[in-house]
């Protein structure tokens, strides 16, 4: 389904008044005819509605070392690598952890054994 096109600069005066007047969110939305969504996202914004929103840009996975933008994807399937070792350390007696404690327990326990010769398979 589409999102419905933005508020007009006449319906956001509109709502701005009616919710300066304590109208609920349903009645602007019957009064206006648009939708509670169209209404609620403007509410929750107003200065910025209608414009993009600008995403972090992020070269790496923020808990690898920095590299170079190019070998980024490397290091992050490095650091799944070593997580699917230690999983397959953790649970390697098919054993079900349902408490916390006892997973980081298993955790912990797991860790020193797994050699530099699996980390660099």
């Amino acid at each position: 389904m589409a999102r419905v096109p933005f508020l007009t600069p006449a319906e956001q005066s509109k709502c701005d008044v009616m919710h300066k007047l304590g109208l609920k969110l349903n009645e602007m939305s019957r009064q206006l005819g648009r939708s509670r969504n169209a209404i609620r996202r403007y509410g929750t914004d107003p200065i910025n509605y209608g414009k993009k929103q600008k995403l972090p840009q992020t070269t790496q996975h923020p808990h690898l070392p920095t590299g170079k933008r190019r070998n980024s994807h490397q290091q992050l399937y490095k650091g799944l690598n070593l997580c699917g070792i230690l999983v397959r350390h953790v649970y390697h007696h098919g054993k079900q952890l349902n408490i916390i404690q006892n997973l980081e327990d298993a955790t912990k326990a797991e860790w020193d054994p797994i050699t530099e010769a699996e980390l660099k398979r």
